[in-house]
């Protein structure tokens, strides 16, 4: 008999954001290293798609589904489900529709990542919980120090068996030419997160004075934006050197200060995974560089107005916090020159 025919098929549902994508990537390689002869297809997201080259490809394929599901998209996951033998199904990003499928497909067994937040909330309810092989849970409504969301879903997909549990990130990327003749050796790499540098009232002089004062630590600093239509980069472009990765244009300007506009996928972890530092705002560069503990200052900020804003930014904080000695965080302030002493230290600590 052919082994492709008794070959068990195995769901992972993880259509999230690139963040959220490496915190789970200790999880998925667990499933792929125990699974190694079942056939695994993973759903990611489209903001998450262009990482896919993150997992390791043996036995798995990948079907793209939007960030938030539509109608008919649950429809062809419900159709796909009911017409392949899926043996296992691991729910990484908890949706509430995955939880819905877990009573319907009462063969088949479930496991999910639940959250319970403050006010009882639950997802899913307690009923739907009932239906799952096994689960862990993101206790957000929580108050003290608890496991990561890295670690939790480590624990879901741990092999028992496993003489060891201890993930360590490798693969090897190609870097492409055009990224190979531009990027320089000693560089500290920093990512413009606009909602996030408006809410500090940071504009083109707190910037440039930023990197002014990075390159009296680093020979080059290499910046990236997020790829919005609303962010204009005539502001950018009269003052720094500017590599367009779309046009594959260079703008020439007599400074060490390079943006790296229109970066994705591998030219984008390349450019991270090759810095000296990276400085970011917490969220996708932060994650990404933290998958090889990379030397990093974390740019944690936070708005706290009331008690439920700081319960919100502390469970975050241990919900997503890296954990290794490289990894450094402050609170940006902004006040610039504030900021800028906070950073002082771990500057001259490398």
């Amino acid at each position: 008999m052919n082994n492709d025919l008794i070959k068990k098929h195995i769901l992972i549902f993880k259509n999230d954001a690139v963040g959220d994508l490496t915190h789970s990537l200790h999880a998925i390689n667990n499933i792929i290293e125990t699974c190694k002869n079942s056939k695994i297809t993973i759903y990611l997201s489209e903001r998450s798609k262009n990482f896919s080259f993150l997992i390791k490809n043996i036995n798995v394929t990948f079907k793209i589904i939007n960030y938030d599901l539509t109608t008919i998209q649950k429809i062809q996951i419900f159709y796909f489900i009911f017409t392949n033998k899926i043996s296992k199904i691991y729910i990484l990003t908890p949706k509430s529709f995955y939880f819905l499928l877990a009573p319907i497909f009462k063969k088949i067994k479930f496991y999910g990542l639940c959250i319970n937040g403050p006010n009882n909330y639950r997802r899913p309810i307690k009923f739907l919980r009932k239906y799952l092989f096994k689960y862990v849970i993101n206790d957000r409504a929580a108050i003290f120090k608890r496991d990561s969301t890295v670690q939790l879903q480590s624990e879901l997909t741990k092999n028992i068996d496993q003489l060891s549990n201890e993930f360590k990130f490798n693969t090897s990327i190609k870097i492409s030419d055009l990224l190979k003749k531009y990027l320089p050796q000693d560089y500290i790499y920093f990512h413009v997160k606009k909602t996030t540098v408006d809410k500090l009232g940071w504009g083109i002089n707190e910037l440039t004075y930023l990197f002014n004062e990075l390159l009296k630590h680093y020979e080059y600093v290499i910046f990236t934006k997020d790829i919005k239509k609303d962010f204009s980069l005539d502001i950018f472009k009269d003052k720094f050197n500017v590599l367009d990765f779309l046009t594959k244009k260079f703008i020439k300007k007599d400074n060490n200060i390079i943006l790296f506009d229109n970066i994705e996928g591998e030219d984008l972890f390349n450019t991270i995974r090759n810095s000296s530092k990276i400085l970011a705002f917490h969220g996708m560069m932060t994650n990404l560089g933290s998958l090889e503990k990379k030397p990093i200052i974390d740019l944690w900020y936070c708005d706290i107005n009331n008690w439920d804003d700081y319960r919100n930014y502390r469970n975050a904080f241990y919900e997503f916090k890296p954990k290794y000695p490289s990894y450094k965080f402050i609170i940006p302030n902004k006040d610039i020159k504030k900021t800028l002493r906070k950073m002082l230290f771990a500057l001259q600590n490398d």
